[in-house]
């Protein structure tokens, strides 16, 4: 059901999407010819196909998730590497059911249907998951050779830094900028930065908690919850990356269907305020919402609540006081006016309405801090 996939996420209103295409367990949604643990082999499907033509159909940047662990492949050899490993293999070995072969041929297998994945289906983005400090780069995956091998097939393509080890877990002490050499941007999991990293970064959130399909986990957000972590992301300076997990027949829970469906109904209100804006430029965020910027000339507040005062101080003056602020939806001009005294812009929003489960405000003038 591919397309439904991307279909819905269109609906979001997402520009780029990520399919796993293989996991841990190293089952590979796509044909892999010289090994017979994928999909096409045991279901008579190709997964990976599909869904390449459906973010073709959809104007869908299209990714690819790629597991550099496989708990099945004979050859992958995670010893004392500090990577997850099923205990059950380890016990597997010391009674002689399972041994762990040659890492270097492992290496070699991994690349070798990495070049598969990219020379059958047209790749926009990689997400590589996962190293550790013991195991990481050229010494557990060979890595510059994978990275040539995209660049050298899709110049314009971009990946995540998980080819080497990075901090982007909170228990790590949360992301820090990647150097470029190491991958284009870094990834934040199940966390929101508090002031975002100095660099290109993307947190990846799920619906519910669970990475995968579970259907004894029903706590699922709110799309006000969504959609405020959405906000802090854009705001910050991220990109926001989703989670959904379809049950075994490809379909998609229908808690997922309706929550991305109500975060699509705000975007195609307020995308304007989300879209090719970066974060804001101020040193402080607000207890009112949020702020993003286009240029030196356009800002949006972007509003969970309205402050008790019914006015929002920026500290910014516009250029010869010139300023036009109006609601996004809907174009209603709200009234704004210039403290020279103190240097601020003060916004009054008494009289706006509030829409769940944001509002935004539109700035106009060239302006500066």
């Amino acid at each position: 059901m591919a397309e439904q996939w991307v279909k819905l996420a269109k609906e979001a209103g997402c520009i780029y999407t990520v399919l796993t295409s293989r996991h841990h367990e190293g089952f590979n949604m796509f044909n892999t010819p010289e090994y017979d643990f994928n999909v096409v082999n045991l279901k008579g499907i190709d997964i990976a196909r599909e869904y390449s033509e459906a973010c073709k159909k959809y104007d869908m940047k299209a990714g690819y998730y790629v597991s550099l662990l496989d708990w099945n492949h004979p050859d992958y050899d995670p010893s004392g590497s500090g990577i997850s490993y099923p205990a059950g293999n380890y016990e597997a070995e010391k009674q002689g059911k399972r041994h762990f072969g040659n890492h270097e041929k492992y290496k070699e297998y991994l690349f070798t249907i990495f070049n598969e994945l990219i020379n059958q289906y047209k790749v926009d983005l990689v997400w590589w998951d996962f190293s550790q400090p013991k195991f990481q780069g050229d010494y557990a995956w060979g890595a510059t050779r994978l990275m040539k091998a995209l660049f050298d097939k899709y110049p314009k393509a971009i990946q995540n830094n998980r080819l080497y080890h990075s901090d982007n877990h909170l228990s790590e002490g949360g992301i820090k900028v990647t150097p470029t050499w190491k991958g284009d941007y870094s990834t934040a999991e199940h966390h929101i930065p508090a002031n975002g990293i100095d660099g290109d970064w993307e947190a990846c959130q799920t619906l519910n908690g669970t990475w995968g399909y579970s259907a004894d986990n029903q706590k699922w957000k709110t799309s006000e919850e969504l959609i405020h972590e959405l906000v802090d992301v854009v705001s910050r300076g991220g990109n926001f990356l989703l989670n959904i997990g379809p049950k075994s027949d490809g379909s998609i829970p229908e808690e997922s269907i309706r929550l991305f469906k109500e975060i699509g109904k705000w975007m195609k209100t307020n995308g304007e305020a989300i879209y090719g804006t970066r974060a804001n430029p101020f040193d402080k965020e607000f207890e009112w919402g949020r702020i993003t910027r286009k240029g030196d000339d356009r800002l949006y507040l972007i509003m969970y609540g309205k402050p008790e005062s019914g006015k929002i101080e920026l500290p910014c003056t516009f250029d010869k006081g010139k300023v036009k602020a109006s609601m996004l939806h809907g174009n209603k001009a709200v009234k704004v006016e210039q403290d020279a005294e103190r240097n601020m812009c003060v916004i009054d929003v008494s009289s706006v309405q509030f829409n769940e489960p944001a509002t935004v405000v539109e700035l106009q003038g060239k302006w500066s801090l």
